[in-house]
């Protein structure tokens, strides 16, 4: 399958390092727009007018079939079955009918599927389309299944814009970017973009002093680091694969780091095991004293 940009190669790159490392999150936000000239040019080797729809079910596709790679060429029964919506280990939730919306009794009918074993393989997903439609109500019920969610069960979100969600949903989710990223103003400078700023990111947090909410927004903001540095990489004329890795280990630390404080993990150790590990990954970033 055709990819009309870095962004999308990127999340391809993203999905199959989580299978290959086991890494595999329950949630995932699918975010951006799926019209558009370059969607046109895909549109000869699609089965969806929506990217996300494509992202999603090639996941889904690898998970359901023991594979690594995503947007494999062969045509198989099992795709066929998850692009027909007869697979039963994967569910696709659209708005209910007549109400332009996903409701309460969709969300419960989520988490009563999402409670049962899988059928016929180790996985199931649950493909949320249009997420940004599911009511406040609803929302806050979704809420309690990510919070607790059962093994093997990966929830994919499609959205325009991630900012259509809870906070508290967002916070749970690993989000791919479907659409090229317009590059802002490097947070808390990172400079060149040689290495994460770990010092800079956590010097400003003395001792007992540490807000959670403060340094996930610090996390937030390493994350877009993260972001900005694999696109300029692989939007370079020879990209080297293990250092687009070690970012993506970066960004897969930070967002690991982001749910424990979800959970109620203690901020400082959180932030110092974080940094640690950062410095590892960036042996040029002396570890902060928290």
């Amino acid at each position: 399958m055709f990819l009309a940009n870095n962004t999308q190669k990127l999340g391809v790159r993203i999905l199959e390092s989580h299978i290959r490392g086991g890494r595999v999150s329950s949630s995932y936000i699918f975010s951006g727009s799926g019209e558009g000239a370059e969607m046109a040019e895909m549109s000869g080797e699609r089965h969806s007018a929506d990217i996300k729809e494509e992202f999603a079910a090639a996941f889904a596709i690898a998970l359901l079939g023991g594979g690594t790679k995503l947007f494999d060429r062969a045509v198989t029964p099992l795709a066929q079955r998850v692009w027909n919506h007869s697979h039963p280990d994967v569910r696709w939730v659209k708005e209910d009918e007549d109400k332009n919306s996903i409701g309460i009794d969709s969300v419960r009918a989520i988490s009563q599927w999402a409670a049962m074993k899988p059928f016929e393989s180790a996985w199931k997903i649950c493909i949320v389309q249009a997420a940004e439609k599911i009511t406040d109500d609803a929302a806050n019920a979704f809420l309690k299944t990510l919070e607790e969610p059962p093994k093997n069960t990966v929830f994919c979100l499609l959205v325009e814009n991630r900012n259509n969600l809870l906070e508290t949903i967002q916070s749970r989710s690993f989000e791919i970017r479907l659409m090229p990223m317009a590059f802002q103003s490097v947070p808390l400078g990172a400079g060149s973009l040689e290495a994460l700023p770990v010092r800079e990111i956590f010097e400003t947090f003395p001792g007992p002093g540490l807000s959670r909410d403060e340094v996930k927004q610090k996390i937030d903001g390493l994350m877009q680091t993260c972001r900005e540095k694999i696109c300029r990489m692989v939007s370079g004329p020879e990209a080297d694969a293990g250092a687009v890795n070690r970012w993506i280990e970066a960004m897969d630390l930070l967002y690991d780091s982001k749910s424990a404080l979800d959970l109620s993990s203690n901020q400082k150790l959180t932030a110092t095991r974080l940094a640690i590990r950062l410095a590892r990954l960036f042996p040029s970033q002396k570890v902060v004293s928290l």
